[in-house]
């Protein structure tokens, strides 16, 4: 197992509130808090009816080799709810609970 920097998400929607939204995995702090950056930068002042945000601080967790290689390519990589889910049960994504 590889370890790697992994963020939770939340989805927030007018009238509707607030749902988990999966994470996003990063292969080191600094291209997490790229990552997270760039999704924030063209936000503007306005709230919109639909956006995601940041849930918690990062967490230190570990994934198998073949999601490792797609991290060495991409940097970091976006998962939806059910696809966190589903790797966190198959075990191919373990979050550190220290």
């Amino acid at each position: 197992m590889n370890k790697v920097v992994l963020q939770l998400w939340e989805e927030s929607e007018k009238n509707w509130g607030i749902r988990p939204d999966g994470c996003s995995i990063h292969l080191d702090d600094n291209l997490r808090n790229s990552y997270v950056k760039a999704l924030y930068v063209d936000r503007g002042t306005e709230i919109p009816n639909i956006y995601e945000r940041i849930l918690g601080d990062p967490i230190i967790a570990f994934v198998n080799d073949n999601i490792y290689a797609i991290l060495e390519n991409e940097g970091s990589v976006r998962l939806l709810e059910h696809e966190m889910n589903n790797l966190i049960n198959l075990e191919e994504i373990i979050i550190n609970n220290d």
